[in-house]
C-alpha cells in the first residue's frame, strides 16, 4: 500500500502535462484547480498536514475523479507513523473526511493495528464490529480482527475468543468463494489469499486450542502447516496437543489391570507418542535458527530425546535422521 501516494502525484505530474498539451485526451476529468489542491496534499510535511490538505480536497471536490487515489494515498501516510496514540488520531480525522464504505475500510485496519498496539483491544473490536454490522463480508477487517483476538488470546484474555472464531469462520468462506476485496487486481488477491490463509488457519487453531477445541485445533493447524510447512509454531502446538493425549492415554493404560484390553491401550498410547515424536522433530527441524523458538527448542529437543529413547531401547540413534528429514532442502 505505500506506494500509492507516490502513485497518485506521480500521476498528477503526467495530469499536469497531459491537460497543458493535449486539451482534449480521454482519461480522468480533473481540473487545474483540482489538481493544485492535490499537489498541496503532497506538498504538506506531514501525515497530519497532508490529511487536513486531504480534507480540503474532499471538500471542495467531493466527487473527483481521483478521490480513491488521495484517499489511499493518505492511508498510506497514516500508515507510517510508528506512534500508536498519533495514528489513531489521525485515522478518526480520516475517518470525518472520508466517509464511504470503501474509504473506511480502507483505514480500519490500520486503525485496529493502532489501538490493538495501544492496548486497547475493546475499542479495536468496537470500531471493527460497528463497521461490520453494515459491511459484514469486509475480509479485511475480518481478518485483522482475528489477528487482535488471537494475540490477546495468547496473553490469556479469552474475552474475544469466540467472537474471533465467527470472524475467521466467515472470513475463510468468504476467501474460498473468492469475494475479492473491492479494489483488489486478481494478481494482489492471489499473492494475499498465499499469505493470509496459512495464518488465519494457524489464529482459528490458536483460539480453537484456547477454546478447549482439541479436535479443531488439530484440524486447522494442520492445515496451516500443509500451507506454509516451514512455519515451525504449527508443529509446537500440534505437538504439545499430541503430547497431552499421549499423556492421558498412558495414564490410562497405567489403571487397567492386565488383560487383552490393556494392550490395545499400550499400543494406542505408543502410537499417539510416536505422533507425538514425529511432530517435535518437525518441529525442531524448521526451527532450527530462529531465535523466537530458541527456549521451545531447548525444551522441546529434552522431550524428544526422552521420548525416543523410550521407543528405541535407551538409544537415540536414528534421531538426527528424523530431523534432517524435515529440513528444508538447500536451494541449488
Amino acid at each position: 500500500m505505500k506506494t500509492r501516494l507516490v502513485g497518485l502525484f506521480a500521476a498528477i505530474a503526467l495530469m499536469v502535462v497531459s491537460v497543458s498539451a493535449q486539451p482534449q485526451q480521454s482519461g480522468p476529468k480533473v481540473s487545474a484547480d483540482e489538481l493544485k489542491a492535490a499537489q498541496a496534499i503532497e506538498a504538506a510535511p506531514d501525515a497530519a498536514a497532508k490529511l487536513k490538505a486531504g480534507g480540503d480536497f474532499i471538500k471542495k471536490y467531493p466527487k473527483s475523479s481521483i478521490r480513491d487515489r488521495v484517499a489511499g494515498g493518505l492511508v498510506d501516510e497514516i500508515t507510517k507513523v510508528q506512534d500508536p496514540t498519533q495514528r489513531i488520531d489521525l485515522a478518526h480525522n480520516y475517518q470525518a473526511s472520508f466517509n464511504s464504505p470503501t474509504e473506511q475500510e480502507l483505514i480500519l485496519p490500520t486503525l485496529i493495528d493502532a489501538l490493538a498496539q495501544a492496548k486497547r483491544a475493546d475499542e479495536a473490536f468496537t470500531a471493527g464490529g460497528a463497521f461490520l454490522s453494515k459491511n459484514p463480508d469486509s475480509i479485511l477487517v475480518l481478518v485483522r480482527l482475528v489477528s487482535v483476538g488471537t494475540e490477546e488470546a495468547k496473553f490469556r484474555n479469552p474475552k474475544f475468543v469466540a467472537q474471533s472464531l465467527q470472524y475467521g469462520a466467515h472470513a475463510i468462506e468468504l476467501i474460498d468463494a473468492n469475494k475479492t476485496p473491492a479494489g483488489m487486481d486478481a494478481a494482489a488477491w492471489s499473492g494475499y489469499k498465499g499469505t493470509l490463509m496459512p495464518s488465519l488457519y494457524q489464529s482459528m487453531g490458536v483460539l480453537s486450542f484456547v477454546s478447549g477445541d482439541r479436535e479443531n485445533a488439530k484440524v486447522r493447524l494442520t492445515k496451516s502447516s500443509e500451507l506454509a510447512p516451514t512455519d515451525a509454531f504449527n508443529y509446537l502446538i500440534l505437538g504439545g496437543i499430541a503430547d497431552e493425549e499421549y499423556q492421558a492415554a498412558a495414564k490410562a493404560y497405567q489403571a487397567m489391570t492386565n488383560g487383552a484390553g490393556r494392550e490395545q491401550a499400550l499400543q494406542k498410547a505408543h502410537e499417539i507418542l510416536d505422533r507425538t515424536v514425529d511432530l517435535y522433530a518437525h518441529f525442531v527441524a524448521v526451527s532450527e535458527g530462529n531465535a523466537r523458538f530458541t527456549d521451545s527448542r531447548t525444551q522441546t529437543m529434552q522431550i524428544l530425546e526422552a521420548y525416543y529413547k523410550y521407543r528405541h531401547n535407551g538409544s537415540t540413534d536414528g534421531l538426527q535422521q528424523l530431523i534432517d528429514k524435515y529440513k528444508t532442502p538447500a536451494k541449488p
